[in-house]
């Protein structure tokens, strides 16, 4: 199953070393897509997020503040309610809680 993780870094509450302890664990169980973990530097990186959107089967969001704020954050979700995706929710909180 190939899983699209939706979050925001722009706080703090998030950071790239819970993510990456989050894509170990998710790995056991499925094929997560996390942005800033296959971020290649194109400049078509906004297309190959969407691709990577579009080819999963289920979003987890990673609820923080900035994901709250953040309108890619939106654009993601509105995309994944369009293609009928489940969607499931982490508190940021017990993301971090969980290194």
């Amino acid at each position: 199953m190939k899983l699209f993780v939706s979050y925001s870094r722009r706080d703090g509450v998030v950071t790239t070393e819970s993510l990456r302890a989050l894509d170990a664990h998710l790995r056991q169980v499925c094929t997560p897509f996390i942005h800033c973990l296959h971020d290649s530097g194109s400049r078509w990186e906004q297309v190959r997020v969407m691709m990577a959107l579009l080819a999963s089967h289920a979003v987890l969001l990673v609820e923080s503040p900035a994901a709250e704020a953040s309108g890619w954050v939106r654009l993601e979700l509105f995309v994944a309610r369009l293609l009928g995706l489940p969607l499931m929710r982490l508190q940021a909180g017990d993301l971090t809680d969980s290194q």
